[in-house]
């Protein structure tokens, strides 16, 4: 019964998120989470709702509490979820909030296999998440080596390149590109002109 209940609050905070009410969200995750402090998929919308709301150190309290509580049979999908929830969670912040070493460090300890990281950084890439993904290549000696990231577009990157502003060095972007390249992306993903791309990417 009380699974079923917490079920009950989390559809709710579901539809809750789905019509930008993201603080009566977070109340219905947490009410499901007090039913059934293990429903995982609770602390994946408290975890969403949380980023709607810019606090990066509960989204990622949120994202990590339910990667912990998934077994090792768990769906690759959903894991893929709650790691990718972290790094977004941390994508527009300057410093990290306490709550990100450490799972950070649970993250590369699990060891992850390359489909679970392709779908990491393919969902990071289609949601424009590029900071989150300069973490990754920081740390892509942890990464497997067969790693391969097919679908990923460089349109958008080339797009929302202003994200690195503020002092960032673009050189950063330019070595995020010669990865995901280096790793399957392709080039003619930045768009039909490819020199027009780079050319506008030179002016900003």
């Amino acid at each position: 019964c009380s699974k079923d209940i917490a079920v009950l609050h989390c559809n709710k905070s579901t539809a809750l998120y789905n019509l930008g009410k993201w603080r009566e969200s977070v109340l219905s995750a947490y009410q499901s989470l007090r039913w059934d402090p293990e429903y995982v998929k609770a602390y994946y919308r408290a975890g969403h709702s949380l980023v709607m709301l810019s606090d990066s150190y509960g989204a990622v309290s949120m994202f990590h509490k339910g990667l912990t509580l998934l077994n090792a049979s768990a769906d690759r999908t959903q894991v893929a979820d709650f790691v990718a929830g972290i790094f977004i969670s941390v994508n527009d912040e300057r410093v990290f909030p306490p709550a990100f070493p450490q799972a950070y460090d649970y993250i590369f300890s699990a060891r992850f296999d390359a489909l679970t990281w392709q779908a990491v950084i393919e969902r990071l890439a289609q949601k424009g998440k590029w900071r989150s993904c300069l973490l990754l290549l920081s740390e892509k000696k942890e990464l497997p080596s067969n790693l391969r990231v097919n679908q990923v577009s460089l349109k958008s990157l080339f797009e929302t390149c202003e994200l690195y502003g503020h002092g960032e060095k673009m050189q950063e972007v330019v070595e995020l590109v010669k990865w995901l390249i280096s790793m399957g992306a392709k080039v003619e993903t930045i768009g039909a002109y490819l020199l027009h791309a780079v050319i506008r990417l030179c002016i900003k």
